[in-house]
């Protein structure tokens, strides 16, 4: 009858047990100085080897043979415990024996020497399954047991278990079983098996295993089985549905280089190919998150779990991306991650968010904004723009690039839009502050006769005989308060000026005569005072 490798790989020595050294350690010590409690707690993740450690536990103080603490797995006692011959170790599945009744029996049964072995041991999986009666039960019997019984608890879910049973025993916490680990127990595996397998393949394994040895050599089977006794990375990640690793450079490099029709081309190609497209979003996480480590770290042995190759792949692409931009894209990533969860178009979900991690100009973060400034300072600084003075249709000046992949920046004179922006929400601002208790400050608000907007500065304009109005909400208080109204209301930023009608054509004769060229207006808004500075001085040696 065939046997699943996790079974017939099953540890059978403290040796075999991987990735768990503080605990082995710690449990052969209290074997050899004959210290050994009557109660124990292993937690930790499902796959790394709490119940397999407790049986060979159970073997180690019984074993009569016993060398270096290691139970010989030969004697009698020893073999009847692997072949559960033996009443003196007992293991019992909390989850479907989680009754009072079945702890009831339990405790009789510990009144009850051992047999044949040295202690009676008790071994009870997913004991967070127990019943709070259960527990109550189990509490008595863990305070004063018999000199001749060990319990131990296996649980996957520590937090479940009551104080009072927590306190009366020892703790260990499995952690994770590391890839390093994972993949020199599978080589080994496959070389006893006689098994052809790629590194990088074993590597894809363990990664996709989430620290659990137990799903690692269950995939490694299905791969086994796959590839008719040889397997191939392609093959890995054929049956696993993950991410091909050229995919995921390839499309790292289109996000990094802002090429948002090859990042959706490649995102197509993947949902075609009938691939769960949450796949794609974790692996791109876990492959923008390791380049991140490669700016910020030079040791990655234990940061970044790859092969060598790909390591110099990563520190490569890692070279011509900002840390900065890293962050950027791993949030709007780790957001995506979130939304996958419920989201009922998963696909339409992604192709947003390529875009936005693509093009930092669908995305208002901070960081994004901060991208959208260099990618403007490095297009004035490479010169390759100039002003053109003439005006078109609608009177606007423009910024033209002399190339055409050279970034368009217009400059409008009067921003239409805006006004419309502030027309059709101005309700809605004054609610805002009559709900903030400022009723005569939006009784005065709603008398505004029309609005005008240029150069990010708001005209509230009234009509003739409201000087009153205007001298009340001139006062700078108000002023900034309007302001920050406005901002929390619309997420839009302006300053704000109040005039009269017959002021308006005083403004507009004010802001002929006081335009300085648009193209320095700009660049002293983009580029840092120094650098004009030093252009000014320049300028004036020449002269």
């Amino acid at each position: 009858m065939h046997k699943a490798l996790y079974r017939a790989y099953r540890p059978q020595n403290f040796e075999d047990v991987v990735g768990q050294e503080h605990i082995v350690r710690t449990l052969k010590n209290q074997i050899e100085n004959n210290n050994v409690g009557h109660a124990y707690l292993f937690s930790g993740t499902r796959g790394t080897g709490k119940t397999s450690t407790a049986k060979i536990f159970a073997r180690a103080v019984n074993c009569e043979n016993s060398i270096n603490q290691e139970p010989c797995n030969e004697c009698e006692v020893c073999k009847d415990i692997l072949h559960d011959n033996i009443m003196d170790v007992v293991e019992i599945d909390a989850a479907s024996n989680n009754s009072v009744d079945d702890i009831r029996e339990l405790r009789e049964n510990v009144k009850y020497s051992p047999t044949k072995s040295k202690y009676k041991v008790y071994i009870i999986d997913e004991v967070h399954m127990l019943s709070q009666g259960a527990f109550n039960a189990l509490l008595k019997t863990l305070e004063e047991p018999p000199s001749y019984v060990i319990f131990i608890l296996a649980t996957t879910e520590p937090h479940k278990i009551p104080a009072t049973i927590l306190s009366r025993c020892q703790r260990f916490d499995f952690k994770r079983v590391t890839v390093k680990d994972m993949t020199l127990r599978m080589q080994k595996i496959c070389k006893e098996e006689n098994i052809e397998v790629e590194d990088k393949a074993l590597n894809l394994i363990a990664r996709n295993s989430q620290g659990a040895l137990r799903d690692a050599l269950s995939i490694l089977e299905q791969c086994i089985s796959f590839g008719d006794n040889k397997i191939e990375y392609k093959d890995v990640v054929e049956l696993l549905g993950t991410v091909n690793v050229e995919q995921l450079f390839e499309l790292a490099q289109c996000i990094i280089d802002q090429d948002t029709k090859k990042s959706l081309q490649i995102l197509n190609e993947f949902v075609i190919w009938g691939k769960d497209i949450r796949n794609l979003i974790n692996d791109s996480i876990d492959h923008f998150r390791n380049l991140m480590v490669c700016k910020v770290s030079t040791d990655l042995d234990e940061i970044i779990s790859l092969p060598e190759e790909i390591i110099q792949q990563l520190k490569l692409q890692a070279n011509g991306v900002e840390v900065n931009d890293l962050i950027r894209i791993l949030n709007i990533l780790s957001l995506t991650q979130d939304g996958m969860k419920s989201s009922s178009n998963p696909r339409i979900l992604a192709e947003v968010t390529v875009m936005k991690i693509a093009q930092p100009m669908f995305d208002e973060s901070k960081e994004a904004l901060i991208k959208r400034i260099e990618n403007l300072e490095k297009t004035i600084e490479s010169g390759n723009i100039k002003i053109n003075t003439k005006s078109n249709s609608n009177n606007e000046n423009i910024i033209e690039p002399e190339e055409s992949n050279v970034a368009e920046v217009e400059y409008e004179q009067v921003k239409s839009e805006d006004v419309k922006l502030i027309e059709a929400s101005w309700d809605k601002i004054r609610k805002v502050i009559k709900d903030d208790k400022q009723v005569p400050l939006s009784v005065l608000l709603g008398d505004i006769d029309s609005f005008n907007v240029y150069e990010n500065v708001l005209y509230l304009i009234y009509a003739e005989g409201y000087g009153f109005a205007k001298k009340k909400l001139n006062e700078e208080n108000t002023i900034v308060y309007i302001e920050k109204m406005i901002r929390e209301t619309i997420n839009r930023s302006f300053s704000i000026r109040v005039i009269l009608e017959s002021e308006v054509n005083n403004i507009s004769l004010e802001i002929k005569d006081n335009k300085m060229d648009k193209g320095e207006e700009i660049l002293r808004s983009t580029v840092s005072e120094e650098i004009l500075e030093i252009k000014d001085r320049e300028e004036e040696k020449q002269d």
